[in-house]
């Protein structure tokens, strides 16, 4: 899930794609569904109803988001590039409700 939560891919939105760190969009690379699907594969394990899984990394990553945010508004940190933080909390709590909306939990 933590993972995952860094991997955007083709087809995600234009806020997720701004947020992109890793060339995990580009044509030949794994969805997240088909990362999970290639580690169940792999481990053996059962990848059942993965939402507990994406939902934590998400939120993972909206408080480390958080943090960064919070010290560059406080003037701590003088990165421009993090002036944008406040509202990728914000986005990262909405794909958490929407997945925790869409979840069979």
């Amino acid at each position: 899930g933590n993972t995952l939560a860094y991997w955007v891919q083709a087809d995600d939105d234009g806020v997720m794609q701004m947020m992109r760190r890793q060339p995990t969009h580009l044509a030949g690379m794994l969805t997240r569904q088909e990362v999970i699907d290639y580690y169940g594969q792999k481990t053996g394990y059962q990848v059942d109803n993965f939402d507990f899984y994406s939902i934590y990394g998400l939120f993972r990553l909206a408080v480390i988001a958080q943090q960064i945010y919070y010290r560059f508004y406080h003037g701590q940190s003088k990165n421009t590039q993090f002036a944008m933080f406040g509202q990728m909390v914000n986005y990262l709590e909405q794909r958490c409700l929407g997945l925790i909306a869409n979840s069979t939990l």
